[in-house]
């Protein structure tokens, strides 16, 4: 296994093509299909589903390829620390998100920071929650991304500020029989008997989750089993395993038919809020303050302006 084989992987499983991987890869296209398939035999499975039509990542694939880009991360890390040290002048912002982070939106918010400091160079790292922690602990990034924690706020002594709120969207189970509303929206009490399919915790997702069944009075069933997939969760409530939810974001083209908005009234919509935090005892260089300042004042603002439904 090398990091070349990884990074094939990484662009089939982004461009659905392995003409077009190859093309962002710099490689000729059998070359990026033999790596892939050493990758393959390596791992002990198909990562990728091949048809003339398109590439598409198997069920194994969606399980692998987030440690695939983890480890792809981290060696952009070590080049940009590395690139750092050495160069004192180098100006470096480190973002650790949670899986759960709407990239799309995220990318709309940094353009007017990156125009006005086109010299940063901005690195991100997705982790798992306990990461995220660990890494603002210990300095490894500058600004922390996740859904909204408050019982842990205040016992970290961090700053924080919303960035945006999305909707969460319910898929129900195959053979589940939904009573929507008239626009297409269901409501949680009328849910309540289903069983649901959670993520792994470390996003935050699953505990967003759990904490508006219970704000709301309604016990949350919950699936023995559990994914690190998104895709994965949509597909076993496609085969009737248990009913889902999602914010808007993570819903696949597929499955967006399907699902219908999930509302805790008539005229209140589900929603799951997403923080920005980051130390408040920490010396920031003026780059890394002049982030926060445009977090505060005008990430909310742009985020509503794309925000997903």
């Amino acid at each position: 296994m090398n990091l070349n084989q990884l990074r094939y992987a990484s662009a089939a499983a982004a461009t659905a093509s392995f003409s077009r991987a190859a093309e962002q890869c710099h490689v000729t296209q059998p070359t990026l299909s033999n790596g892939i398939a050493q990758l393959e035999e390596e791992l002990g499975g198909a990562l990728f589903e091949r048809t003339t039509r398109k590439v598409a990542l198997t069920s194994f694939g969606e399980e692998i390829l987030p440690l695939i880009e983890a480890v792809l991360q981290t060696q952009g890390e070590l080049e940009a620390r590395a690139k750092a040290f050495f160069d004192p002048a180098h100006q470096l912002l480190r973002i650790g998100l949670s899986p759960l982070i709407d990239m799309r939106l995220l990318t709309h918010v940094l353009e007017p920071y990156r125009a006005e400091f086109p010299d940063v160079d901005v690195f991100f790292k997705e982790c798992f929650l306990d990461d995220l922690d660990e890494r603002m602990e210990k300095g490894q990034i500058d600004v922390m991304l996740c859904p909204f924690l408050p019982q842990e706020k205040s016992a970290r002594g961090v700053a924080a500020t919303e960035i945006y709120k999305e909707k969460l969207h319910y898929l129900p189970a195959r053979s589940v029989a939904t009573a929507q509303t008239q626009d297409g929206a269901v409501l949680l009490s009328n849910i309540a008997d289903d069983t649901f399919i959670l993520s792994h915790d470390g996003c935050g997702l699953a505990t967003a989750t759990r904490t508006i069944f219970s704000k709301a009075g309604v016990k949350l069933k919950e699936y023995a089993g559990h994914t690190m997939s998104y895709q994965v969760m949509q597909e076993w409530a496609d085969l009737g395993i248990g009913s889902t939810i999602l914010p808007g974001s993570r819903v696949s083209k597929e499955f967006r038919d399907k699902t219908c908005t999930l509302m805790l009234t008539p005229k209140k919509p589900a929603l799951i809020r997403i923080d920005a935090l980051w130390k408040r005892s920490s010396a920031y260089p003026d780059h890394i303050e002049a982030f926060h300042r445009h977090l505060i004042e005008r990430a909310p603002g742009l985020a509503r302006g794309v925000a997903t439904d």
